[in-house]
């Protein structure tokens, strides 16, 4: 059987076999893809390091694919309601910011994409929250202000050429992962308060939470860099937090929750 399944995978198409060294590395690709080492003993030493790679690379695939609609909910629930309670305009600011800083950090630095795609797509659905949320708490004129801003700072750290100083760089990154974490504690806060998730979107709540403890892992394997592992850490037990207020709280209100559209932010 091993014989029969390398004769297609050695005959694979060039475009494909670009492919998949350019996810895997070459040797990975060998193993796994060319060989398919795990059919047939004796196992190549790289066997269970290359396994574990290809893994956190589905993950990672699977978290930034998720991310891209994973805030949608949320976006939909604020829509359809047209109102902006029970959801921190602070946290959602503060996130917007440290998604920025982490994404302009790991682009400048090369990381592989599966390992911070999603930043990209959460810091746009977070704007786009961001901005409902302005609009539906009577703030307007500020949101129209808020775009032309973000979209500058999102050239200047992304995009300029030559860009941020490695220092300035690093300096955002290390910056992102309180920023992150705070982003977090409004939230929470207003829910407690609250003793009410309001327009909170549990489908979102629980998605995001789901993405952060598989991000842990995808880190684990494919970025040596422990100020970025602690920031995914202590993002998840947070994240946790947060599903267990949901939890606590599911399908409750409270009349002075409906009250304080303005007051929470």
């Amino acid at each position: 059987m091993a014989s029969t399944i390398q004769k297609i995978t050695r005959s694979l198409p060039v475009p494909v076999v670009q492919l998949g060294e350019s996810i895997l590395g070459d040797k990975c690709y060998e193993v796994l893809i060319r060989d398919v080492a795990f059919l047939s003993p004796p196992y190549p030493a790289a066997l269970v390091p290359c396994t574990k790679l290809a893994l956190s690379k589905i993950i990672g695939i699977g978290i930034v694919c998720a991310s891209s609609i994973i805030k949608l909910p949320q976006i939909t629930k604020l829509v359809s309601s047209r109102s902006a309670v029970g959801v921190s305009m602070i946290g959602t600011a503060l996130e917007a910011a440290s998604y920025l800083g982490m994404l302009a950090y790991a682009v400048r630095a090369g990381f592989p994409f599966s390992t911070f795609g999603e930043q990209a797509f959460l810091w746009i659905q977070d704007v786009a929250v961001l901005l409902l949320l302005l609009v539906y708490s009577g703030r307007s004129t500020i949101a129209v202000g808020v775009v032309p801003v973000v979209l500058a700072a999102a050239y200047y750290l992304i995009l300029s050429v030559p860009g941020p100083s490695e220092p300035v760089l690093a300096m955002l990154q290390a910056a992102a992962i309180p920023l992150n974490l705070a982003s977090k504690v409004p939230q929470i806060i207003t829910i407690f308060r609250n003793k009410s998730t309001g327009q909170l979107s549990a489908v979102s709540v629980f998605a995001y939470m789901a993405g952060s403890v598989a991000r842990v892992f995808t880190t684990l394997q494919e970025v040596d860099d422990q100020i970025v592992l602690a920031g995914v850490v202590l993002g998840a037990v947070l994240n946790l937090v947060l599903v267990a207020q949901m939890v606590m709280y599911w399908g409750k209100t409270t009349t002075a929750a409906a009250g304080k559209d303005k007051k929470e932010q």
